[in-house]
């Protein structure tokens, strides 16, 4: 490395955290994958990346800013690329990829770079902040803009084909790539994934930032291009363009189809369905990362109820406030937490193959028909006049055995069902009593003594 690079590498290494920090926040749509270069002395021909972390290791590790913060020291076997959709398809940003490799001879610099300014302008014409990156010191450019929040993929995918659409115009040999590049991914497909500006994994090349001042200085290096970054104005959501009438009729053909599959789903009742103690063995919280086996009967069980209901996952591992301590992020907002707590759940649901439609991370209580949950007491009184004695007594039960021990059924205790199926028959008195052993009813005051009558009679 030339002593110039070393010193535009140190700049890069004084601010991987201020950076590592805005990525965190801007870039990441996944933090359960991510892509990884391999270092130099282990590459080999076709294998130099592979997506992390390995397959043993998911749902364990998870990309972090610490992970980021090294990616942007620069250090080899270090240097990262981020998918360019969420698990539920959002995009919080959008690439175009015009690319020049050693052997590409069908491209020019120069066609590359005027077909990236022309996009840059226009996107910035249209109230983006977009980037402009030379990318890899040999004619490759990246145009980047950063949405203020997650926007459906299919739109930004779509901007991105508006976008390039002219690309024959612009003398390019190929239409360029653009992240995201899938609108519809598989059920287990992570998606694309695009290398994260800094390090060049393979050239003596860091990335330089367009300044938009040709007569000034082309390019920002170093400091002045971590500071133009740092300083881009994420693009609201309304910036986005409708769709496009090329993929308009995609589109409703696509959303009709999902109706159609959707629609005796959406006819069947919400079931909600706890994970601990209902379809995980559970005795005692072990962290996060940790979720007991699966009960026996337990997959069984969801596939008969999806047969005529809507199964809901609602539990408290995806619930961030709960768990901020463990997961060491006190201020980050739980927008941007929740996506690691989610694939938690959904790696151990679909690893031992439970039947499930929805893992519920919204705030409070979801609306459902019904709740199955170890812990839980029905009461209904508007239904029931002994409900209330009902749910003292069950209540009693979950109380004084202790929070993992499987409870008895409600009959389990014949004089308790007696009483109930032979409550109308009682008398005042004798219901009262009950009423008082179970709380429910005031303490009798206490009877006078007989001295205190005979002095009120001597009084008279």
């Amino acid at each position: 490395m030339s002593p110039y690079l070393e010193v535009i590498a140190r700049e890069w290494g004084a601010r991987a955290d201020e950076l590592a920090r805005w990525a965190y926040t801007h870039m990441v749509n996944r933090t359960d994958v991510w892509g990884s270069y391999l270092p130099l002395r282990k590459r080999r021909e076709g294998f130099f990346f592979f997506t992390a972390p390995f397959a043993a290791a998911r749902g364990k590790e998870f990309l972090t800013p610490a992970l980021l913060a090294r990616h942007f020291c620069g250090l080899d076997g270090h240097l990262l690329s981020l998918h360019s959709s969420s698990a539920d398809k959002t995009s919080r940003w959008l690439a175009i990829d015009i690319d020049r490799h050693d052997k590409d001879e069908a491209s020019t610099p120069e066609a590359n770079f005027a077909a990236a300014l022309a996009w840059h302008d226009k996107l910035a014409a249209m109230g983006f902040d977009p980037l402009l990156f030379d990318s890899n010191g040999n004619g490759g450019y990246h145009v980047l803009i950063i949405f203020a929040e997650p926007v459906p993929t299919a739109d930004a995918y779509d901007l991105g084909q508006r976008m390039t659409d002219d690309w024959e115009k612009r003398a390019l040999p190929r239409r360029p790539e653009t992240y995201p590049r899938h609108v519809n991914m598989d059920e287990d497909s992570k998606g694309n994934c695009l290398r994260l500006f800094g390090r060049h994994h393979t050239r003596e090349h860091f990335t330089k930032v367009w300044s938009g001042e040709p007569d000034v200085q082309e390019w920002l290096e170093g400091a002045g291009a971590i500071d133009r970054i740092l300083a881009v104005r994420p693009a609201l959501p309304s910036l986005l363009p409708k769709t496009s009438p090329q993929t308009e009729h995609k589109t409703i053909e696509k959303k009709e189809e999902r109706e159609r599959l959707s629609v005796s789903r959406k006819q069947r009742p919400r079931v909600c369905v706890d994970l601990d103690g209902v379809l995980a063995t559970y005795d005692g919280w072990k962290g996060l990362d940790f979720t007991g086996l699966p009960l026996p009967g337990a997959a069984e069980f969801t596939r008969k109820l999806s047969e005529f209901a809507e199964i809901v996952i609602f539990t408290t591992r995806c619930s961030v406030e709960p768990h901020r301590d463990e997961l060491g992020e006190p201020t980050r907002p739980a927008s941007d937490l929740a996506p690691r707590l989610l694939h938690n759940v959904r790696y151990w649901l679909e690893k031992y193959k439970f039947t499930f439609d929805e893992i519920y991370v919204g705030q409070g209580k979801p609306i459902a028909s019904a709740y199955v949950d170890d812990r839980a007491v029905f009461c209904g009184p508007q239904y029931d006049p002994h409900a209330y004695l009902q749910a003292l007594s069950r209540v009693r039960e979950l109380c004084n055995r202790g929070r993992h021990q499987q409870p008895p059924p409600p009959s389990s205790d014949p004089r308790l069902q007696r009483l109930i199926e032979n409550w109308e028959k009682l008398p005042e008195a004798a219901r009262a009593k009950v009423e008082q052993a179970a709380g429910l009813a005031a303490e009798p005051e206490p009877a006078e003594s007989k001295p205190a009558k005979k002095s009120r009679a001597r009084r008279s």
